[in-house]
């Protein structure tokens, strides 16, 4: 191989790891609307908007997560196939988090209540333990 062509496909190696590189101002910005989103979550934390102030604060929640995916994680600049997997597994989050509000949202009681635990299952009953006092089976 030549010093040439080597040169040339150690260019082309080096490239693949150069990505996209985004001005700082564009960081500050972005770090900049955390804060202030930060401060809205607190704020909005000292609203009392009844059943929704846990709504209020996820909503914002996930505009801040999606900040972080989008700029800092370089997710904008990527491929489709990148942006397809994080769609994929933010769907996957949806999936499991709706089937644990079902599976909340079934339990038995008033909004609210606590549900009483069954009583323990007397182990002793359920495997038929020797009588108190006989000697122990080898």
């Amino acid at each position: 191989m030549s010093a040439q062509h080597a040169h040339a496909h150690a260019d082309a190696h080096a490239s693949h790891g150069a990505g996209h590189i985004s001005p700082i101002s564009l960081y500050i910005t972005i770090f900049l609307a955390l804060m202030v989103l930060t401060g809205v979550t607190v704020g909005a934390a000292y609203v009392d908007l009844g059943q929704f102030n846990f709504l209020v604060a996820m909503i914002i929640a996930v505009f801040k997560a999606s900040l972080v995916v989008w700029y800092f994680m370089h997710v904008k600049y990527q491929s489709k196939l990148t942006k397809l997997t994080v769609a994929t597994g933010l769907f996957f989050l949806a999936i499991l988090l709706g089937l644990m509000l079902v599976d909340y949202g079934s339990k038995t009681g008033p909004p609210g209540a606590i549900v009483p635990m069954p009583p323990p299952i007397d182990v002793d009953s359920v495997i038929g333990a020797p009588p108190a006092g006989a000697p122990p089976q080898h």
